[in-house]
Parts: C-alpha cells; sequence; structure tokens
C-alpha cells in the first residue's frame, strides 16, 4: 500500500483547534485547511466453478493520496464506497449441487489534491534610534541665571502583548451510511424435477472477505512552517448486513434449508481524532531599553568675578588650496594616488633620545641560512654602508665547525639573513678564509648585500639606451627590465623627474652600475633596502647646508648617549657658480649659483649627458655647491636603541654637547656586533 508522508519542521505550541498557514505576503495568513478524498466503490467479480468450494474474496489495493489546500476554505476527507458490482455465471443441472460463492474485489480508494508551498512570515519592525541636535550660547556678561533642559521626547516603551485567534475549530467525526439498493425478496413458489430422490444437502454460502480491517496510515507533507494537522474520517460502509432471505422450492422432496447470505466486513474502520500541537515561530518580544545620553548638562550660574571669555583657537592652516589642479610629489607605486601637503613640511617628529644615567638595551645578534633556515652560529660580525655605495658590505667571524654552511652551492653563493636587533639584513657570502690555530679553528666570511646580483659578477655587461622619449625614473625602470619582463626590483624615486630625449641614454656596464649614473645625473645616490629588493633615490642634499637652520632633525642625541666621539676637519674650495652641461645638442647648459652670493668662485664645469632640462641642471649644481666651505666629519659611537635602530645614511641628526649643538647630515654607518656588544658608528657631515 503507497504512502504519502507529510513532514514538518516543527510542530504546535499549543492544542486544537490546529491551523495551517501557508504563503508569504508579508503578514501571517491563517488558512483553515482539511483533505478530502473519495474511495471508489470495489468492484466484485465471481464465477461459479462446478465442483469447487467458492468463497467471496476482495482486495483492497492502496489508497493514493494527493491534497490540495484552498485558502479560507474548511475542508474534510470524506469517503464513499460505492456499491459493489457482482459479474457471474452460474449453472444449474438437475440432480447437481454445486456450492457456490461471490469473490469481489474492491479497487483502491483514489484522493486527488494539490498542495501549495508554505511561506514563512514575521512582523519584522525597527525602530530608529532619536536623533538630537541643539545650539547652545553662552553668554556670560548677564548677571541672571540660564538654565537649559533637554527634553526628552521618547520614554521607554510597555510590553504589549497581541494574541492570535485560531478562527478554525476542531472537526467532527461525520459517519456516512451505505444504504443498500437491495431489499429482501418476496418468496417464490418454483417447482423443480429432479433425476434423484432424496432430500438435498443443506449448503451454505458464505462470502469470507479476503482483508481485514486496514490499518491507520499516516500521511505527512513537508512543510517549513508549522506542522499540519491530521484528519482522520471514518469510512462506513455503503452496504450494511443484507438481511435474511427465505426462499423455497415446490418438489416431491423437502423443502430445503434457508440459506443465509452472508455478511460484508468493511476494510475501514472508525478513524480516530488526532490532536497534534502547533507550534509559533514567533514569541512575545522583550523589552529592550536603550539609554540616551546628551551631551549637554544644566547650566550653573557664574560665580562672583572678573569675566573671562575663551579665547576661540585659530583654525589651522589647510593643507591644500582649493583648486581643480592636481600637483603629484611622487608617482603611485600602485592603484592608489598618494598625497603629499604642499604648504606644509610632513616631516615626521624628530626621534629625541632622553639623557639617562644608564640605558639598558637587549642585544641579539643572529645568522639564519636563507635556503633552508638553518642558524648559522657566530662569534662576531660587522655590516656598513656609505653614500657613495650602493649595497651593504658584510663580515663576520664564525666557528670552523659550521664551514660547510657557508660553502658555495652548485646554485651559486650561500645567502644568509643577519638580524642585528630585530633589523634584518639580506646579505651573500661572496668569501671565504679559514684559520686553525693550536686549539681553536675560526672561518672568516665577507659579501656583499643581495643587491650585489645587479653588479658583476652574477649581471652580464650590456649596453643600456633609450630609443624613445623616457623620463629619468622611466630610464630606472627600463634599466631593471629584461625584454619586457620586470626583474622583480622596485625604485623608489626622490627626485624631481625630466625628460630624456631620444637617444640621448647610452651606457655601457651592470645594471647597478646603470642605475647609479642615472642618480648621479640628478645629484642623487642610490640607497638599499636591507632586506628587500629595492632601492631609494635620494639627493645627496636634500637641503642645502646654509639652510639647515630651518630643518627639523630627525634624530636627536644627546651626548650622554654617545660612548665615543671623533672630529675630522676639512677645509674645501668655497664655490659659489658651476655650469652644467650635457655636451650634446639635445641637452642643455645651466649656470647654478648660490643664492646671496656674487658667483665669483667658479667650481669647474659638470659634463653629464643626462642634463636635459634645467631641473636636472639645478639639482646637479646643488649637489656641487653645497659640498663646499669648511666641513667637520663627526664620528659618533652609540648603541642599537630601540627607538632608533640603525641609523641610515641621509638621516639629519642634532647632536648636542652641552651648549655646543651641531646639525649634521649622516654619510655612513658601521655595526658592529660582538656578542653581548653591538654598536653603531655614524658619520656625519656637518658644515662650519
Amino acid at each position: 500500500m503507497a504512502t504519502v508522508n507529510l513532514l514538518f519542521d516543527r510542530g504546535p505550541l499549543a492544542g486544537p483547534p490546529f491551523n495551517l498557514l501557508f504563503g508569504d505576503d508579508g503578514e501571517i495568513v491563517i488558512y483553515e485547511a482539511a483533505l478530502a478524498g473519495a474511495l471508489p466503490g470495489p468492484t466484485l467479480l465471481a464465477r461459479a466453478v462446478p465442483a469447487h468450494d467458492s468463497a467471496l474474496a476482495a482486495a483492497l489495493p492502496a489508497p493514493s493520496f494527493s491534497a490540495q489546500l484552498v485558502p479560507a476554505h474548511d475542508t474534510r476527507l470524506d469517503g464513499r464506497l460505492p456499491a459493489p458490482v457482482f459479474a457471474g455465471e452460474v449453472a444449474v443441472l438437475t440432480n447437481v449441487v454445486y456450492e457456490a460463492a461471490l469473490a469481489g474485489a474492491l479497487p483502491g480508494p483514489t484522493f486527488s489534491g494539490a498542495a501549495v508551498p508554505a511561506y514563512r512570515a514575521a512582523l519584522d519592525s525597527t525602530l530608529p534610534g532619536p536623533s538630537f541636535a541643539a545650539i547652545g550660547r553662552y553668554d556670560i556678561n548677564v548677571n541672571r541665571p540660564t538654565v537649559g533642559q533637554t527634553a526628552q521626547p521618547w520614554q521607554t516603551a510597555r510590553r504589549g502583548v497581541a494574541g492570535v485567534t485560531q478562527p478554525s475549530a476542531a472537526a467532527l467525526g461525520a459517519r456516512a451510511g451505505a444504504a443498500s439498493t437491495w431489499t429482501a425478496a418476496r418468496r417464490v413458489q418454483a417447482g423443480v424435477q429432479t433425476l434423484s430422490r432424496g432430500d438435498m444437502a443443506k449448503v451454505r454460502a458464505d462470502a469470507r472477505a479476503q482483508h481485514q480491517a486496514g490499518r491507520p496510515l499516516r500521511a505527512q507533507a513537508l512543510d517549513r512552517f508549522a506542522e499540519l494537522q491530521r484528519f482522520r474520517e471514518q469510512v462506513a460502509a455503503e452496504f450494511l448486513t443484507a438481511l435474511q432471505r427465505r426462499a423455497s422450492a415446490t418438489s416431491d422432496h423437502q423443502d430445503r434449508y434457508r440459506d443465509r447470505r452472508p455478511s460484508l466486513v468493511s476494510a475501514f474502520g472508525q478513524a480516530q481524532r488526532l490532536h497534534q500541537a502547533l507550534r509559533a515561530s514567533h514569541q512575545s518580544g522583550r523589552p529592550s531599553i536603550q539609554a540616551h545620553r546628551a551631551g549637554y548638562q544644566t547650566a550653573m550660574r557664574p560665580p562672583a568675578g572678573y569675566g573671562y571669555r575663551p579665547p576661540i583657537p585659530p583654525r589651522p592652516d589647510p593643507c591644500y588650496t582649493p583648486s581643480t589642479r592636481l600637483v603629484f610629489a611622487d608617482r603611485s607605486g600602485g592603484p592608489h594616488l598618494v598625497f603629499i601637503c604642499d604648504k606644509h613640511d610632513i616631516r615626521p617628529d624628530p626621534v629625541i633620545v632622553p639623557i639617562r644615567e644608564v640605558y639598558m638595551v637587549t642585544n641579539n645578534v643572529s645568522l639564519t641560512r636563507l635556503v633552508d633556515g638553518a642558524p648559522v652560529p657566530v662569534l662576531s660580525a660587522s655590516l656598513s654602508l656609505e653614500a657613495d655605495s650602493w649595497t651593504w658590505g658584510f663580515s663576520a667571524s664564525l666557528p670552523g665547525q659550521v664551514l660547510s654552511l657557508v660553502e658555495p652551492q652548485s646554485s651559486g653563493p650561500v645567502e644568509l639573513l643577519a638580524n642585528i636587533n630585530g633589523t634584518v639584513f639580506h646579505v651573500v657570502v661572496e668569501q671565504i678564509a679559514r684559520e686553525r690555530a693550536f686549539g681553536q679553528s675560526n672561518v672568516r666570511v665577507s659579501g656583499r648585500g643581495r643587491n650585489a646580483v645587479l653588479d658583476a659578477p652574477y649581471a652580464p655587461v650590456q649596453t643600456f639606451t633609450n630609443p624613445g622619449q623616457r623620463t629619468s625614473q622611466q630610464l630606472m625602470d627600463d634599466v631593471l627590465t629584461l625584454n619586457g619582463v620586470s626583474l622583480g626590483w622596485q625604485i623608489d624615486w626622490g627626485l624631481e623627474a625630466w625628460p630624456v630625449p631620444a637617444g640621448v641614454f647610452s651606457h655601457q656596464g651592470s645594471y647597478i652600475t646603470a642605475l647609479v649614473a642615472i642618480a648621479k645625473a640628478g645629484g642623487g645616490y642610490l640607497q638599499p633596502h636591507a632586506e628587500a629588493k629595492r632601492f631609494a633615490v635620494r639627493p645627496r642634499y636634500p637641503v642645502a647646508p646654509w639652510d639647515w637652520g630651518s630643518v627639523t632633525p630627525d634624530f636627536v642625541l644627546p651626548s650622554d648617549v654617545v660612548t665615543r666621539e671623533s672630529m675630522t676637519w676639512r677645509e674645501k674650495p668655497a664655490y659659489n657658480r658651476v655650469f652644467v652641461t650635457s655636451g650634446h645638442g639635445q641637452g642643455v647648459t645651466g649656470q647654478v649659483t648660490r643664492a646671496g652670493s656674487a658667483g665669483t668662485v667658479l667650481a669647474p664645469m659638470v659634463v653629464d649627458q643626462l642634463i636635459t632640462t634645467g631641473a636636472a641642471a639645478r639639482q646637479r649644481g646643488l649637489a656641487v655647491l653645497a659640498d663646499t666651505g669648511r666641513q667637520v666629519d663627526v664620528a659618533l659611537r652609540m648603541p642599537v636603541l630601540p627607538e632608533t635602530g640603525v641609523i641610515r645614511p641621509g638621516a639629519f641628526v642634532q647632536y648636542r654637547d652641552g651648549p655646543a649643538v651641531r646639525m649634521g647630515l649622516v654619510r655612513s654607518v658601521g655595526i658592529a656586533a660582538g656578542f653581548p656588544d653591538v654598536w653603531q658608528t655614524l658619520g656625519v657631515e656637518t658644515h662650519a
């Protein structure tokens, strides 16, 4: 027997009456629904077979189920069995007695219906937060109290409980009676001629039902909301037990016994009402109280005394003047635009090292092989960088047993990561020396930063040109490109870029020498990154030495933090004018004169093929005229403090030695790490 299941994701919250919810149009709509089905009448087929015992057999197939839910209608399951239809053939022969019975088959009840998908609906409301706006004026020049109060237009809401009315009640069971279309027959006297005498045997024909009362089946339908109510309706047989019919036959023998008609057993019993709880998806909401804070308090009467009006602070000068013309100071390194202030100095605040009796520093020095992360024991290490150098210099003393960790591999020299108090340096081991003595063995290694791969012997010598017009910054990008593919190095351009006509640039050498030539043409130098594949192009003199009095230093160092100090005086010609030229027809010849001077002391002429515009001539001339006059080279030995780290060339340092204050530009830095001590020595250029 087929089964159709109605499935629900939750049960009802209360008892009957039950409501079936369908649809989702923004509000909760309650539909009353019930199942209605019609069971067709069973059909009986019978055939009498001579000399066999026959009985009435009926088979009920499994009922099929389908449903259609109609909004706002009360429905119920109502089934009726039509009268059975019998078909048979009976042959009557003289003096032959047959025991016959009727066999009928009841087809399964059919049920049709359509189900409408159910939707979950709920009332969802959001109360926006109250907004408050007020303007207050405070005048202390009057002698009267001013009291301001803020009224709250909202109060705490009271909880409201809304009930849900169930408009439908439990359906009552309906009993459908079955009226028989036949009545008791009248007795008819009929003569029958028999071939033999004797009493005819008493024949009892019973109709036996092949099925017992069917077991109730529970059918469920899948619904996303409340569980549908299951209804069981009584199915009453449309036929009652037939009345006894008395039939007599007139013959020369005794009358036949009365033949009793068999009773018909119904395959359906009375349904029982099932109560199922209905569960709602929403409950009564809990009140939520939200406090509102006012930005003002009740004013107070000013005390006696002199009146004081607080000054109005001046508004800061805007960084930009409203204009439709955008001026960029640097090229964007990605999809984002980087703006700088065109009215104010955007240099960060200086790092001021305070004066202390004791400076506590926890030093950490380690070496790690890059290829596999293997630690390399180190006895001492040193690193150095100068403004005229484009890479870090590196040397270290190692125990003799670690020679295998630093020996060159088939792929090239070994690369190490040196960690000095949190600053990581990526270096390449280029030279190895081993020293053995009685009871000890040391390995001395030296090399350069990872930038060394752009120079000989790792990079080939080639010729660099510009077939088309390019800027000075684009020339560097072209140098670091091979067959249209970038080598993976980045340039942080810190000069004013200038255009270079096609065919002007021509250089033969490695990648790094070409980069140095371009930076030098604009009065700059290359500063390598300690770890990343990146260069910074910095001007040799960001500010002319005669204007250093208005410069905000990057670091302020007291003499207390310096463990060793040395000074060297140098005297250079006081040039105040220089001619800068390109030496070819596509360039320019510029005359750069120090402002405020007569320009009578002429420096040697500078010839460079990339001097093609006035911007290039001005930057190159500044680098020449700034490196003149009396200079003092100051060497400062100090620890690598957490607040300063490793101070790199190009930083402005203000050195305070009691009443004497010196402003200078860092030109070199050397790091000496001999565990447990780590020192850095700064070479500072100052002008008297």
